[in-house]
């Protein structure tokens, strides 16, 4: 028999596509939200953003009408100080990214230094690169630190255009440093899944993850052990999830779809 949507403890949202579009959130979002809350779920809206610390995300979020408190984001720049500090807790970072990176590293407890003796080397987005930066963190990889990229995102919209994403600095490095990145946290890495999920402090199989994406939300979710819901208000259509052979446990017109299942 298949599970009920209301049978989760914990409920991890993608954003674009499956809670907001370009300009607006995507209706029966906020109610959605709203619902799970009012019936003691927890919540993570899961993030790739590498540019701003998690509580100016929820800020971000919440001015789309989104009721989302601060820890109830989850974004890459956050899942990337996790997994380092428990892969390593105290170790030292080379931090090649903005300021959202450098906050999100030391509440993590590690120690943020530009030298190139360190124990990592973490790139993102990085709005104010220099020649010293970038050479900095090139001479830390050189020396054998670890090398571990926020995301691979090639670009991201702006407000009059398209602007490079974190991927494009990561390839700067990988150039300079003949590297490849020995672990990328954000999606459609399951990376950044399996950190949301420790976040929430309950098993995998209890926490369905919601997005529109089959190969970067649920392939990713199947793959980090958790169930899944497909929503059809962004990338992947039925047909893409027919032609797939993909088994998603849940498949809904709109996230809407969550608040109507607490009341049927």
């Amino acid at each position: 028999m298949a599970r009920s949507l209301t049978d989760y403890a914990a409920y991890l949202f993608d954003i674009d596509g499956t809670l907001l579009r370009p300009g607006s959130t995507i209706p029966g979002a906020v109610e959605a939200l709203e619902t799970l809350k009012a019936h003691g779920k927890a919540v993570r809206a899961v993030t790739n953003n590498s540019r701003m610390a998690h509580h100016a995300v929820a800020e971000r979020f919440r001015r789309y009408g989104l009721p989302l408190d601060d820890d109830e984001v989850f974004s890459a720049l956050t899942a990337t100080a996790q997994f380092i500090a428990h892969e390593r807790p105290g170790a030292t970072v080379y931090p090649f990214g903005a300021e959202g990176l450098v906050y999100e590293l030391q509440q993590a407890g590690l120690t943020v230094v530009e030298q190139e003796r360190v124990d990592y080397v973490v790139a993102g987005f990085h709005p104010d690169i220099s020649l010293p930066s970038m050479t900095g963190a090139m001479r830390a990889l050189l020396r054998g630190a670890r090398f571990v990229a926020v995301n691979v995102d090639r670009r991201y919209p702006g407000a009059d255009g398209p602007i490079p994403g974190a991927g494009a600095f990561v390839k700067a490095l990988e150039q300079a440093s003949g590297r490849s990145p020995d672990v990328v946290v954000g999606k459609p890495s399951i990376t950044i899944v399996k950190e949301a999920v420790a976040s929430v402090g309950c098993p995998a199989s209890e926490c369905l993850f919601v997005g529109d994406n089959l190969e970067a939300d649920v392939v990713a979710a199947h793959t980090a052990g958790l169930p899944a819901m497909l929503v059809l208000t962004g990338v992947s259509t039925l047909a893409d999830l027919a032609a797939s052979g993909v088994a998603v446990e849940h498949v809904a017109e709109t996230v809407s779809a969550l608040a109507e299942a607490f009341v049927t």
